[in-house]
């Protein structure tokens, strides 16, 4: 709920407009799960708030941490879904580089960077919290964990806000300092219900340019979330510059085609000096070819972008046919783009030795349409 429906929740029981403002503060400003302790608020309606909406959040299941300072937590859900969201410092001291900046030089890669750090580089502190949006993933793309393992349903915006605030108190950090990004379980655009009421509920405690929404490409879905007052920082998953491919990498494309897709970005607005982000999984002997990065330069020509470039996250058990490009082929598929002034990151996933990296989350171990189908 945001503060403006505590508020009117207050009216509807005959209390003054500010003591639902003081619900929403004390929830999401100062973490106070237990009405019982939010002194400032009235013995009756404490009881009435732990009768009528109790306050409940996901169980963490399991904690994996990362040598890089990452954390997954498996979070049960109330019916006992089990969903994935992930911790990731930007803290020297732990992590080396940020989620989304470019990781080549940090990680030892060949040549310099395409694109050169900022000279003042994020404080010591600063984090992103990676969240689901669904309990599976139905867009089924051929490189990601989370979709071999087939969909599931959507997460309400209560559980969505829960996962976050777990996280939170799990890891002892307040909200200062945070990025927020949809990048976990599930497709985001395909539950509008669930992630725009989150969204409105953050908005109110974090800039939006501080949060990041990523789709496959749900073009229904984009005026839904473009229409917000506020928007949140649009990701788009591409992974190929051509049809066909797209297809045999992600089955959505047969039904949200690429031209439809392309369409739907020229329209998002976009604000001053934000872009869109392209996300491109680099798949070895699929789309890593500089053909391919040139294709792609065509294909974005005239749009506000900044392309994430992602080698694979390998997976032996889930992944077997899809091999990560070696460091040369990276390079050379970065450096096809930059030179046309695209620019260019490449992100070296965090958490990946808890399978907590990009395209790794999962909230089960069997696919149940498998099960099904047995």
């Amino acid at each position: 709920m945001t503060s403006a429906a505590w508020e009117a929740f207050a009216e509807e029981h005959a209390l003054p407009r500010y003591r639902g403002r003081q619900v929403f503060d004390a929830l999401h400003r100062r973490a106070r799960f237990d009405y019982g302790a939010m002194r400032e608020l009235p013995a009756g309606l404490r009881e009435t708030l732990a009768r009528e909406i109790p306050i409940r959040l996901p169980e963490v299941a399991r904690r994996e941490e990362s040598v890089d300072g990452s954390v997954k937590f498996g979070l049960r859900l109330d019916d006992g879904a089990l969903i994935e969201a992930v911790y990731m410092p930007v803290d020297e001291a732990t992590a080396r580089v940020n989620e989304f900046a470019d990781a080549r030089a940090a990680s030892g890669g060949s040549g310099p960077s395409v694109m050169r750090p900022r000279a003042s580089t994020p404080p010591v502190g600063h984090f992103t919290v990676c969240l689901s949006s669904q309990t599976g993933c139905a867009v089924d793309c051929v490189f990601c964990v989370t979709g071999r393992l087939g969909g599931g349903r959507n997460l309400t915006a209560g559980e969505i806000l829960g996962q976050l605030h777990v996280v939170l108190r799990e890891t002892g950090r307040s909200m200062e300092g945070m990025r927020v990004v949809f990048m976990g379980m599930g497709e985001p655009f395909l539950n509008p219900d669930g992630v725009l009421p989150a969204l409105e509920v953050l908005f109110e405690l974090v800039s939006p340019r501080r949060v990041t929404v990523s789709t496959s490409g749900i073009t229904p879905a984009f005026d839904r979330f473009a229409a917000l007052d506020k928007r949140p920082n649009l990701a788009v998953s591409l992974n190929a510059a051509e049809p066909a491919t797209r297809e045999r990498l992600m089955p959505i494309t047969k039904t949200y085609p690429l031209p439809g897709l392309l369409a739907a970005m020229r329209a998002w607005p976009v604000e001053s000096r934000r872009t869109i982000l392209v996300e491109y999984v680099l798949i070895a002997g699929v789309n890593d070819s500089e053909e391919d990065a040139r294709k792609l330069v065509r294909l974005l020509r005239g749009l506000p972008v900044k392309v994430n470039l992602i080698p694979l996250n390998e997976d032996a058990t889930y992944l077997p046919d899809w091999k990560r490009p070696d460091e040369a082929a990276i390079d050379r598929f970065a450096r096809t783009l930059a030179a046309t002034r695209l620019t260019v990151t490449v992100r070296r996933s965090k958490g990946p030795d808890t399978s907590a990296a990009c395209g790794q989350l999962k909230g089960r171990t069997e696919d149940p349409r498998r099960r099904a189908r047995s």
